[in-house]
């Protein structure tokens, strides 16, 4: 699941850069929590337009395993219904 490690450090990286883009604009008004939750909720925007590519190919794995698994589980079916 190579896509996935990618896909997720895509999203980390994305969180520490918006936590740090807000702590260097907000730390004297705001403590780390609501500095979090904000990094939170402007990551999690910003990642359905910015992370769209990869979140795709992970998806496009996803469904390209799932397929190979219903193959194998048919095939499986079958070859119990044929003994």
């Amino acid at each position: 699941m190579k896509e996935f490690a990618i896909y997720t450090g895509l999203r980390l990286a994305l969180f520490v850069v918006s936590f740090g883009l807000l702590w260097v604009a907000f730390h004297t008004w705001l403590t780390v929590w609501p500095l979090a939750l904000l990094a939170l909720v402007i990551t999690s925007i910003l990642s359905l337009f910015v992370l769209r590519s990869a979140r795709e190919r992970l998806a496009g794995k996803i469904e390209s395993r799932a397929d190979r698994m219903s193959a194998r589980i048919e095939a499986s079916r079958k070859a119990e219904d044929d003994d």
